[in-house]
């Protein structure tokens, strides 16, 4: 039943990935869930609203494949992890700022709500930066635009690419930084 409504789906999974996510699921309810939300037609018949599980293993291949110039990455903290919800982001630092040459290790956690409502983001390596607190390490949604005005196509990699943007900003391009390889 999956396989079929799978392949009337125009999608780039494989189909090793997806028999690997349904291999180890170990509730069959969550996979007739996902499969029988695959596709909602919207009021003019050609909205498709793509399922979290299908939208979180295309951004894995994504992730995977390496994302523009290679200064931002992302993938999963554990390739077990049938829901996929815990994930790790790395942002290097960009050129003529204090942040250049930085390698910044964030945490991102995409909660059941994934992609209706956005990702907590959290850096591990320490950094200082306006929409960044500095005891936890978490991104502000309220400070941070993207997560603030979260959008369901928004994906990990426009909030990664956004805060690399963020650091390059006037209010935070010069800011004090903590000792390179700290974490909060």
């Amino acid at each position: 039943r999956l396989f079929t409504r799978f392949s009337l789906f125009d999608s780039p999974f494989t189909s090793s990935r997806l028999s690997s996510l349904l291999v180890r699921s170990q509730n069959q309810s969550d996979i007739e869930t996902t499969t029988s939300s695959i596709m909602t037609l919207g009021s003019g018949g050609s909205s498709v609203v793509v399922p979290r599980n299908f939208r979180l293993l295309e951004e894995l291949e994504r992730g995977e494949k390496g994302i523009g110039d290679g200064t931002v990455s992302y993938g999963m903290d554990d390739g077990d992890d049938i829901y996929m919800r815990s994930w790790t982001g790395t942002i290097i630092g960009p050129h003529n700022t204090v942040h250049e040459g930085r390698i910044y290790q964030l945490k991102l956690f995409c909660d059941k709500d994934y992609p209706e409502k956005p990702p907590t983001v959290r850096f591990h390596s320490r950094v200082n930066m306006a929409c960044v607190n500095h005891e936890t390490g978490v991104v502000d949604p309220k400070k941070f635009g993207l997560l603030a005005n979260w959008q369901r196509e928004y994906t990990m990699e426009d909030i990664l690419v956004q805060l690399k943007k963020e650091m390059s900003t006037s209010h935070n391009r010069k800011l004090v930084q903590p000792p390179e390889g700290t974490c909060f």
